[in-house]
């Protein structure tokens, strides 16, 4: 495996082979420590522009994901309940999963006289965009005293290193509350579209998490109920505690990696170690989405270098307003971090720094509708080795927008055997299941490529048309895959051919 990590440095189809290795492994229950280690030490081996490269290739389509959002916590526990919706609806208009901070709504909700399940209904009542649960524990929504629900941040502001809260805060839990609304716990993972899990514990930070057996439990009724699971680990000393909270996810089935830095990255060298996170991570993650809750400006840009698809971060007063995108001296509770975070996210990407698109409502809605025409068949779903679809497929599938959406076709209208697909990512992959013969074409090479020998691994007689789309015309019947109308309609408009459809 070190020799294909290096290989994948420079070769898209070394990445390929890479992701399908341990894609299978994982499917199997075959990925042991031993793995998790090469990996690691294989990454460790290579120089921050190697390490920035390989992260890279790993996002790229359909080894990993080549998306970049912003998850947005929009409570806090100083918040009034106004306030709160209105923080949901602004993030929902800009098309930006919202993350909720459990323990917050619940404070919210006892100065209003409600239950907190009531408060994250009005939250559902009024968004269509995923849903995150996080600070969730065995009896539900966690509660905390007012010294940790009103931090000042001082771990992030004085900057690393640190073991632990700096004030010795944190991790205190007033349980007896928790257990008021234990009867909550099933009804918020069933509205919810993701939950978080934190594995710090395993990584020696019982301070900073609850147990990792609570955390099972909370992974193992996330799984009974379809959702997506994420999994929040810290880099550490970057060796030894990367192992132990990749492994501890890994052994938690989570979908999504979510890695934390700043004051909780204690690496000498603090941003190679932060980009080898990452890359290591593009490496083993299952659902093919990595994510940072806490980075400093400089490790949120190398890290959107090595493969980063999410940054989270918040609105004032909501402590990942300021775990993101800020410094040592500037990072503090008030800052208003959604726009620092989307500012650093344009200019890497406007740099040619990042080979990734930046979420928007409208690819949010082509994947929902994308979701609607499979019939919600996709990852875990399996073609010739690979997920159809990830992590982001999964989230959105459990939103109010996917289940709002009307479709003109599903999959089960596609009949004829000989099909031209115009468009060559996911959707192609399940009409090629159900046809004889499949010719595909994609402007970018690269998904063309990759999606013919994915399908052919698959058994599935699939042949390329070198990004001619008129190629794909010579078929029976003729498809246009895109769910983005603007797209779509465009490749309608220049082919201006009885044959081809839309799949909208």
């Amino acid at each position: 495996m070190r020799d294909l990590i290096k290989e994948a440095v420079n070769s898209l189809d070394s990445a390929l082979e890479l992701r399908k290795l341990i894609i299978k492994k994982l499917n199997e229950g075959k990925l042991k420590e031993s793995d998790i280690i090469e990996v690691v030490d294989a990454v460790d081996d290579l120089p921050l522009e190697e390490i920035q490269k390989l992260g890279s290739n790993l996002r790229t389509f359909p080894m990993g994901c080549d998306l970049v959002e912003i998850a947005v916590g929009p409570c806090s526990s100083s918040l009034t309940l106004t306030q709160f919706i209105e923080n949901c609806i602004l993030t929902d208009y800009m098309g930006f999963p919202i993350h909720i901070c459990s323990y917050a709504v619940a404070d919210i909700a006892e100065r209003e006289g409600l239950k907190p399940i009531e408060v994250l209904k009005m939250v559902l009542n009024e968004v269509d965009v995923p849903i995150d649960i996080d600070h969730f524990g065995m009896y539900g929504a966690m509660r905390f005293p007012k010294e940790i629900t009103h931090c000042y941040g001082d771990c992030y502001f004085k900057g690393p290193p640190f073991k632990g809260c700096p004030r010795d805060r944190i991790h205190k839990r007033l349980i007896e509350k928790e257990k008021e609304h234990e009867d909550e716990f099933e009804d918020w993972i069933k509205l919810a579209s993701t939950v978080c899990v934190n594995v710090v514990e395993e990584q020696g930070g019982e301070e900073h998490a609850a147990p990792l057996e609570e955390m099972k439990i909370v992974a193992e009724t996330a799984k009974k109920y379809g959702k997506g699971l994420e999994g929040i680990f810290h880099i550490g000393d970057g060796h030894d505690d990367l192992i132990s909270g990749i492994k501890a996810c890994i052994d938690l089935d989570v979908d999504v990696f979510v890695v934390e830095g700043a004051p909780f990255n204690r690496a000498k060298d603090r941003l190679k170690a932060f980009a080898k996170s990452i890359a290591v991570s593009r490496i083993l993650v299952n659902g093919g989405v990595v994510a940072t809750n806490g980075a400093y400006e400089d490790e949120c840009r190398v890290g959107l270098r090595s493969g980063l698809n999410t940054i989270l971060t918040g609105f004032p007063l909501n402590h990942h307003g300021y775990m993101c995108g800020y410094s040592p001296k500037t990072a503090k509770r008030g800052n208003f971090g959604l726009r620092r975070v989307m500012r650093i996210i344009k200019e890497e990407i406007r740099a040619g720094n990042v080979n990734a698109s930046f979420v928007d409502k409208d690819i949010i809605k082509a994947i929902a509708l994308g979701n609607k025409f499979l019939k919600g068949n996709i990852y875990p779903h399996n073609v010739g080795g690979f997920y159809l679809g990830d992590a982001h497929w999964a989230a959105i599938k459990e939103s109010n927008l996917c289940r709002k959406l009307k479709v003109n076709k599903t999959i089960d209208d596609i009949s004829a055997e000989k099909v031209g697909l115009i468009g060559g990512r996911y959707i192609s992959w399940a009409i090629a299941e159900k046809a004889e013969e499949v010719y595909i074409s994609d402007a970018d090479s690269w998904v063309e490529k990759a999606t013919i020998k994915i399908l052919n691994d698959a058994d599935i007689n699939a042949y390329p048309c070198n990004g001619d789309d008129r190629k794909a015309l010579e078929a029976d019947k003729a498809y246009i895959t895109t769910f983005i109308p603007n797209i779509a309609l465009k490749i309608l408009n220049k082919l201006r051919d009885g044959k081809v459809e839309l799949l909208i």
